[in-house]
């Protein structure tokens, strides 16, 4: 069976845990800063919202992308639970497809008005560093990936 990389993309509090959870069921692995960050002692849980350092969110990083490398020389079927909003997601993209080319990446874009993103997020993240992250989003598109999937 072809495996299936799923790279969600939406700003903080846009529900990609939950289209995980509801889309693809708990048996799935996900990869995702947020439990990075639990399971290093960064945070008591990956339902614990917190950015570290530069320094700290460095080794995130480092440990995200050998989660992703090991998930796809594995062949596994797994969903990256990120922002994913633009910059950093060609370099992502090429890597899925270096490392894994029987591949199908799809693109799950959550577009959720950023009025709920912000009460999901009060007292968590900055309105205004909201409305920035809303403001420069830009969705994942067809020529990206094999597939896209819309949520509104």
């Amino acid at each position: 069976m072809t495996p299936k990389i799923y790279i969600l993309c939406g700003i903080p509090g846009s529900g990609k845990t939950t289209w995980i959870e509801e889309n693809l069921g708990t048996d799935i692995l996900v990869i995702s800063r947020d439990i990075i960050r639990a399971t290093i002692g960064l945070t008591t849980s990956a339902d614990h919202k917190f950015v570290g350092t530069k320094a700290q969110e460095d080794f995130v990083t480092i440990l995200e992308d050998e989660a992703i490398k090991e998930a796809c020389f594995n062949g596994k079927t797994f969903a990256i639970d990120d922002i994913n909003t633009g910059k950093y997601r060609p370099q992502l993209i090429k890597k899925l497809r270096d490392w894994n080319s029987n591949a199908t990446i799809i693109g799950v874009n959550l577009m959720t008005p950023v009025e709920v993103c912000i009460k999901r997020r009060e007292g968590q993240i900055d309105e205004n560093i909201m409305r920035r992250i809303h403001n420069n989003v830009r969705y994942i598109q067809t020529d990206e990936v094999d597939e896209v999937i819309n949520v509104l």
